[in-house]
């Protein structure tokens, strides 16, 4: 919901089809919990021991990890993700559903997660604000919709997935990881020495395979310069 007692119509040309957007993801959700929940919480145990972090700092990231793990793990049968399962098996519902429902629901089967720093801070919306990829220098306009999730600062790096929900603007389903301003030029300078011994990409396209590693050495670098 907006604040201000702004309509979502405000913001997107395609309401409907927004609404349905989000209302997809928190299927989805409940989807993979039914599904796979035993699965995804032995992912997590192993995901924790190899970052090798304190809890702590990993529940900072934890909700954008979960997203990953249906986005962009393979795991589930015949070697496909989460979500590649949730669109075959709703496939008869989701083929019926609006054209521009079914464009975003096809974008997000090549989403990869990122970071990203907030350049911009619309006036009228505070929930709405522009980011730029670190790595890339891509913008994108993010809203979030849910309430309950901190909104970034001005010049503050953030992680996470961002999902296109129409109108050219991007959401996150998940709290999205906050990282102190003071660790950056540390982390940027480690990032890229990952990156240049693991990616021959000059531009340096972060493959989504990629984003626990980048998780791990963001969450070290906090742990020794915090």
């Amino acid at each position: 919901m907006l604040n201000n007692g702004r309509s979502l119509d405000e913001l997107h040309d395609t309401q409907q089809s927004t609404k349905e957007i989000l209302f997809i993801l928190d299927d989805l959700f409940l989807f993979s919990i039914e599904k796979y929940d035993q699965l995804l919480r032995e992912e997590i145990e192993k995901l924790l021991k190899q970052m090798n972090v304190p809890e702590v700092l990993f529940d900072k990231a934890f909700p954008q990890i979960i997203w990953w793990l249906l986005f962009c793990y393979p795991q589930a049968p015949h070697g496909m993700t989460i979500y590649q399962d949730y669109l075959e098996v709703h496939n008869k519902k989701w083929t019926k559903a609006d054209k521009v429902v079914q464009a975003h629901l096809n974008s997000w089967l090549s989403i990869t997660p990122g970071f990203y720093r907030v350049v911009k801070i619309d006036r009228k919306y505070n929930r709405l604000f522009h980011v730029q990829d670190v790595f890339l220098k891509e913008e994108k306009k993010v809203f979030i919709f849910n309430e309950i999730f901190q909104t970034p600062k001005m010049g503050e790096i953030i992680s996470g997935i961002l999902l296109p929900v129409g109108n050219n603007v991007y959401t996150t389903q998940g709290r999205l990881f906050h990282l102190p301003v003071t660790i950056v030029p540390e982390l940027m300078g480690r990032f890229r020495q990952f990156l240049e011994r693991h990616n021959s990409n000059p531009d340096y396209v972060v493959p989504a395979s990629s984003y626990p590693v980048l998780l791990r050495i963001t969450m070290q670098t906090m742990e020794e310069k915090l």
